[in-house]
């Protein structure tokens, strides 16, 4: 019994490097698929799927008329460039329309960050005709105030029929980063579409949590499993985030130490998920 027990002893001994390195390999191979699924993934939305404008949903395959409405000037840029781009540079018969309700005054830089904006249309391919940033006095930039949602109503029903727009890309309720702007801006979108019987068909770009918004690409697979049927994903080509660096460059005012980093980590430039606002009944 004492020698069975010794030579079962042994026997561990002798394979537990064995075992060891055995994991340690499956390990290594379950990290770098873990790396490289990501990639080649967004490789093959951008390159392969994104290349094909069919596969856009039917509304926004059908539009001329683009219109983006966001909250403050780089908005567009953080959040919204894989959709614009993935729209109107595959597509160039398309008109991008850009509505940003406020000048970004919050820290007195208003005027320069509404100049700015027009270099950064320009990168993303709107005419910077088609690109405006509104000063409004209930429509200041504010973290703490709620914006009159009637307000913004009006002004996108005003520019839907001045830019014959047919189809409109907003926030969703979360706003992305949970400003209280962005969900304002949100909301007004909702109340038009769902109240409004010949609204254009709208979009708002999903909202996630913090670790899954910095999380580079890796958030990809997760995203596509839920929306890849639903072809509501659009995703940045290199060529393309090149396109978004340029348009952030724009807005020199606010290149800080951190938005270098979110420029790389946020999933927002590399790709966008999209969800349809529900029409007015009939």
């Amino acid at each position: 019994m004492a020698r069975k027990l010794r030579d079962s002893k042994a026997f561990r001994a002798c394979h537990w490097p064995v075992a060891t390195r055995s994991r340690r390999r499956a390990l290594f191979r379950a990290a770098i698929a873990a790396l490289v699924f990501p990639i080649l993934l967004q490789w093959f939305l951008a390159y392969i799927v994104g290349s094909d404008a069919r596969l856009l949903p039917p509304e926004l395959l059908r539009a001329k008329n683009l219109l983006v409405v966001t909250a403050h000037p780089d908005d567009e840029c953080l959040f919204f460039s894989p959709t614009i781009l993935g729209i109107l540079d595959r597509n160039r018969a398309v008109n991008g329309g850009l509505l940003v309700m406020s000048t970004g005054n919050n820290y007195g830089k208003g005027d320069t960050r509404k100049e700015e904006l027009k270099g950064s249309c320009q990168a993303l391919g709107i005419n910077p005709s088609r690109c405006e940033a509104f000063n409004h006095p209930r429509l200041q930039d504010n973290p703490k105030v709620w914006w009159d949602t009637a307000l913004i109503h009006s002004i996108i029903r005003e520019y839907v029929k001045r830019w014959d727009v047919d189809a409109i890309i907003t926030f969703d309720e979360g706003g992305v980063s949970g400003h209280i702007n962005h969900r304002a801006v949100s909301a007004a979108v909702s109340e038009y579409v769902t109240s409004t019987k010949d609204a254009p068909p709208a979009y708002k770009l999903v909202t996630t949590g913090v670790l899954r918004k910095y999380t580079f690409l890796f958030d990809l697979p997760l995203t596509a499993l839920s929306f890849f049927w639903r072809i509501a994903l659009l995703a940045n080509s290199l060529h393309r985030y090149a396109l978004t660096r340029a348009a952030f460059a724009s807005h020199s005012s606010q290149y800080s130490w951190d938005r270098h980093l979110y420029m790389i980590l946020s999933r927002y430039v590399w790709f966008n998920d999209l969800r349809r606002i529900p029409a007015a009944s009939s």
